[in-house]
């Protein structure tokens, strides 16, 4: 690829992010149009736009803004002195200037001059976090219709591991004929709906869910005994410094100071989990290639109680779209002695198409008395801040329900 090619195709990405992003963080989305308008003149026209082509030569083209974004978040988080002019924009630490105070792109010039080679390095190393902590309702709920007593707890794709501790915090599902719900995409609800379930040990309301459908409420409303929490990824993102916490941070966009919020009480979490009998521990696991020894290494020795594992929104993000990863655990959950539940948040690349554009599939793939069998629960909006529930869900309750007869 030519540099030129690469320019418009940076261009293009930066342009994208700023029109996917001027619904709920007008910030970024200025941010991105900024970049845009800059890689948009010819090479060697502007030197701002020849630094960003340099740092962003060896990374995808799709990382590149939001990288750029959360290394500067994280300078303006840090405090640094030269980018305190433009911190006057950001919401996150008290910034108020408005986007259209006329001087915006001279102060983002300046901060990106100023802090030019930390930020090439973090644009070169550093891997895209999407902690979406709400997520961990895709394990809390379905665990709680079969009355397990015990369970061991799997994250596929755990970053952080924040969404292993969902049990910490707190969800209430309401009907989403009575509550606005996550309609901007981002946000949780005003929490007006009349209440379906709350579950949870967090303190009220972190996450409200707006649900359309019949809704089939467990009998439990708390999880089994969690005996251990375990996750693999890529590059497992260790919280073990207020540097790291704020690195995490910084890839929530500045003007989103709900799920700043809620990242911050999921840190909190996670921390008061890590000092109990069953602490988070994130191992390295390129998936899909390295699933099985992931699992022989860490998982299959836990045999004395079942296994749910998840995954939220991975599939997207490995080469195959996630194909090798259903072959490869039905072979180790056939071998496995305890039943083995697999709960997905997933683009369901085949079949039925989900009711509005990037919702993803909530499905349960069940392993148990040497047969597999598979439900839909329900669509889902990526953050969770939405569900559409589906027949699926009335199965999965009957079936556990005939079980425990």
């Amino acid at each position: 690829m030519t540099t030129d090619d690469l320019q418009l195709r940076l261009a293009r990405r930066f342009r994208n992010q700023q029109t996917f992003a001027a619904g709920y963080s007008p910030l970024s989305a200025r941010l991105c149009g900024l970049a845009a308008d800059w890689l948009e003149t010819g090479q060697g026209e502007d030197p701002l736009a020849d630094w960003l082509l340099a740092a962003a030569a060896s990374r995808s083209s799709f990382d590149v803004p939001l990288l750029l974004l959360a290394g500067l978040h994280r300078e303006i988080l840090a405090g640094r002195p030269e980018v305190q002019s433009l911190a006057r924009f950001f919401p996150s630490v008290g910034g108020a200037r408005p986007l259209d105070a006329g001087d915006l792109s001279d102060c983002l010039r300046q901060a990106l001059l100023a802090r030019r080679t930390e930020l090439a390095a973090f644009i070169a190393t550093a891997t895209v976090q999407t902690n979406e902590t709400g997520r961990g309702l895709c394990w809390l709920l379905p665990t709680l219709y079969p009355g397990w007593p015990a369970m061991h707890l799997v994250d596929l794709g755990a970053s952080a591991g924040l969404n292993l501790v969902a049990d910490q915090r707190h969800y209430r599902l309401t009907r989403a004929d009575s509550a606005p719900g996550d309609r901007g995409g981002d946000d949780n609800g005003d929490g007006n709906g009349a209440t379906l379930l709350e579950l949870g040990a967090g303190d009220p309301d972190q996450f409200v869910v707006a649900c359309e459908g019949d809704f089939v409420a467990p009998s439990a409303t708390a999880p089994p005994l969690i005996l251990s929490r375990q996750g693999c990824d890529l590059a497992p993102f260790a919280l073990a410094s207020s540097r790291d916490e704020q690195t995490l941070a910084a890839f929530v966009w500045a003007d989103q100071l709900q799920r700043l919020a809620l990242l911050r009480q999921g840190i909190t979490a996670l921390h008061q989990v890590n000092r109990s009998p069953a602490p988070v521990r994130v191992h390295r696991s390129d998936l899909p290639d390295e699933l099985l020894p992931f699992l022989n290494a860490h998982v299959s020795p836990l045999r004395d109680a079942p296994v749910a594992l998840y995954t939220t929104y991975l599939t997207t993000y490995l080469r195959d779209k996630g194909a090798s990863l259903r072959p490869f655990l039905a072979a180790w959950a056939e071998r496995h002695p305890q039943p083995v539940l697999w709960l997905q948040w997933e683009t369901l690349w085949q079949g039925p198409k989900p009711p509005e554009f990037g919702w993803i599939g909530w499905t349960a793939d069940l392993w148990i008395d040497g047969r597999h069998q598979h439900w839909q629960l329900a669509w889902v909006h990526p953050h969770g801040g939405r569900v559409q529930w589906l027949p699926g869900l009335a199965a999965w309750a009957r079936f556990w329900r005939e079980r425990q007869l």
